[in-house]
């Protein structure tokens, strides 16, 4: 009787263990909202996907246990919140092209310490992009590129020895180009405007600091806040790349979106992960956000090239 007695125990501690587990997991769902209220609760905004895994588990076990209604209904609730997530930021089949010629656009955060440069440069030739925009440019990198310049006759390098130096290459007459930063504490960014099929648009580069930390957190949430007041401010339509460090549920997107009309404008995802792919922690944070009448008609994430980012490769139009 006693040996059923703790076996019994033993099962409804492991039960409740398991319970309080997951969810502790699922309440990274709710805090995620709380973004702008503190960073650490913006960091649980990224992991929609993984989430939606959490939540599919925890529901298959709470109906396989016979756990409560509350938590069942946890469940589900959590569930229904990520996927939701995940359908607000799909691409829209509204947002095409039917005719006018296409820019071609990649955008690469190729990473400072990335050995495998030549591979780098060889993807890149490959893509036969009209312009190109690079993230992570340091003295070795901008060594390294100088090679494209003969295919690339426009260009500007903005090399520096941390992880913030950019690049931008264009086989487009450009009207201008500079390195531009909006704040002493920004990092710097691309500006540059350029005709295409007849318009004149304005193309941002922009890698902001990640969100790591009070101080850095708050840098990137001032950077992204600048970056949207600048695409307000322009006459022109806007083409906004690179990696943004925040994913499209994070409060940092909200920060770039406010006051414009800046989105995702496209067919394609914006939940597709491009950071980390392949491993637990694969998130969105490289994104192509545009203002009307521009439309980015197709949007595809590029091959391993040895970054800890894929590439963007992005076909940029205007809607009739």
């Amino acid at each position: 009787m006693m040996d059923k007695l703790s076996s019994l125990s033993a099962r409804l501690r492991f039960r409740a263990v398991l319970d309080f587990n997951l969810v502790l997991m699922l309440l990274g769902t709710w805090l995620g909202l709380l973004g702008r209220f503190h960073w650490t609760l913006d960091l649980f905004s990224h992991f929609r996907w993984q989430y939606v895994i959490l939540c599919g588990v925890a529901l298959l076990w709470s109906l396989m246990a016979k756990r409560s209604r509350l938590m069942i209904g946890f469940c589900v609730a959590s569930l229904v919140m990520n996927v939701n997530d995940l359908y607000q930021a799909r691409g829209k089949d509204s947002w095409t092209q039917e005719e006018g010629a296409k820019l071609r656009v990649v955008s690469l955060n190729v990473l400072t310490g990335n050995p495998q440069k030549q591979g780098v440069l060889d993807y890149l030739r490959s893509t036969r992009a009209d312009v190109i925009f690079l993230m992570e440019v340091d003295a070795a990198w901008g060594e390294a590129l100088e090679s494209l310049k003969s295919n690339y006759p426009h260009h500007l390098l903005g090399s520096r020895e941390d992880n913030f130096g950019v690049a931008f290459f264009s086989r487009v007459p450009l009207l201008s180009v500079e390195v531009w930063q909006p704040s002493p504490g920004s990092m710097p960014s691309i500006q540059a405007r350029l005709m295409h099929d007849g318009q004149e648009m304005v193309i941002l580069g922009i890698h902001p600091l990640p969100p790591i930390g009070p101080r850095l957190a708050a840098r990137r949430d001032w950077q992204l806040q600048e970056i949207g007041q600048r695409v307000a401010f322009l006459k022109q339509p806007v083409l906004v790349v690179g990696d943004l460090n925040a994913t499209p549920w994070s409060w940092g997107m909200k920060l770039i979106r406010q006051g414009n009309e800046l989105d995702f404008r496209s067919p394609a995802p914006a939940w597709t992960p491009t950071w980390q792919v392949g491993t637990p922690v694969a998130v969105p944070i490289d994104h192509a956000l545009c203002t009307p009448p521009l439309v980015i008609v197709g949007r595809k994430i590029g091959p391993d090239v040895g970054s800890d980012h894929r590439p963007q490769e992005l076909e940029v139009g205007w809607l009739p």
